[in-house]
């Protein structure tokens, strides 16, 4: 049985995925020091870049996740039960990684304790501002398929969080608030049982800060001086531009209506993203709707003010975590930044050296042999 368990649980768009990279690619120096983080055997399987443990957790919450259906959990329960066994043959400390468990409840909390059955548990939380984190939260909902405003956007969110903690606390669709609003999250996983919480505050740039930040926080800050490595593939994490996003939204529209399979669609987005990639003028940064910018700030601070009395321990500076509205820019995407990004969309799609089809090019030579 392990002797102490370190459950990494995001948050989601606060350097997860880079840490996570660095946590696979140091396995061995991990366990060097007394730390197990298990590669699931297929950690590659489907559209996953770096090995973490939240498909697993599937096979055990399921449904606890509002995007797993009965049918996934129970594809992925294997996978759960060999990482439990590895959980509890281990001798020493295991670290398990998934943003995921962020938004669950405290019941399902309280289950996958009780399944890995190790008293001594730690929860790690990355966080960063929640003026940085909601834009990355609409960019990915729409580079999953939607094509809801930003504006529209919040607004859903702003309907969960205003009925307040017990609602959030028990709507599995509140589930952006139960991971997002750090105080709530912080005192759930005390009380299901962990001995620690520690939030590490994410800088955003360098990414080497983070990475020392969170080896302090698990115990082993000599392993900050490992350098950093980079997110490679076609999935890595790589945010879009305000007008990117537009074009993504406005693209994802037209895939609906003409009722295209999602793989399809997946595929599509996929390369249109990609090709954003390349570009050297990308347009600027998504930023918070500046008629919203007020209300996100509130929440903000609502949030941060109510950690120091959760007990969690705060690794680097709340100062991070602060949103102010000031530091904004106000101009919106220009129609020209848009069509330029639309434009870099087409060329995805652009082959610069077409092969001629044979039909073509017999109608071509019989055109020649014409008077």
């Amino acid at each position: 049985m392990a002797s102490k368990l370190i459950l990494h649980i995001g948050l989601q768009k606060s350097g997860t995925t880079f840490l996570q990279h660095m946590l696979q690619s140091n396995a061995e120096t991990l366990a060097d020091a007394g730390v197990r983080y298990p590669i699931p055997a297929d950690w590659d399987r489907g559209r996953r870049t770096v090995a973490n443990h939240e498909w697993s957790s599937y096979g055990l919450l399921g449904t606890e996740y509002p995007w797993v259906s009965a049918e996934r959990a129970e594809q992925e329960a294997p996978g759960w039960e060999a990482l439990r066994d590895e959980v509890r043959e281990v001798s020493g400390t295991v670290l398990l990684s998934a943003e995921a468990m962020s938004v669950v409840r405290r019941p399902a909390a309280e289950r996958l304790l009780e399944s890995l059955g190790t008293a001594d548990v730690e929860v790690v939380v990355t966080a960063r501002s929640l003026g940085r984190a909601l834009p990355s939260l609409w960019q990915q909902h729409i580079r999953n398929g939607r094509s809801t405003t930003f504006a529209g956007y919040l607004t859903g969110l702003a309907a969960h969080r205003d009925k307040g903690p017990d609602h959030v606390e028990d709507d599995l669709d509140a589930h952006i608030w139960r991971a997002f609003a750090l105080s709530g999250l912080a005192r759930r996983w005390s009380d299901a049982g962990a001995s620690r919480v520690s939030v590490v505050t994410s800088p955003g740039r360098p990414p080497e800060l983070l990475w020392r930040r969170f080896a302090e926080a698990i115990g082993l800050p000599g392993l900050g001086d490992v350098p950093p490595v980079q997110e490679e593939g076609p999935l890595a994490h790589t945010g879009l531009t305000a007008p990117e996003t537009l074009v993504i939204a406005n693209l994802n529209d037209r895939l609906r209506e003409g009722s295209w399979p999602r793989q399809g669609a997946d595929r599509v987005r996929q390369r249109v993203t990609e090709r954003f990639r390349t570009r050297d003028r990308r347009g600027a940064r998504v930023t918070v709707p500046p008629e919203w910018r007020e209300r996100v700030a509130g929440w903000s601070g609502a949030d941060v003010a109510a950690l120091p009395g959760t007990g969690a321990l705060v690794v680097g500076d709340l100062d991070d975590l602060a949103y102010d509205p000031g530091r904004e820019g106000t101009t919106p995407p220009t129609p020209e930044e848009v069509a330029a990004a639309g434009a870099e969309a087409v060329l995805a799609f652009a082959d610069p050296n077409p092969q001629e089809s044979p039909i073509r090019r017999q109608a071509r030579k019989i055109r020649r042999r014409l008077p």
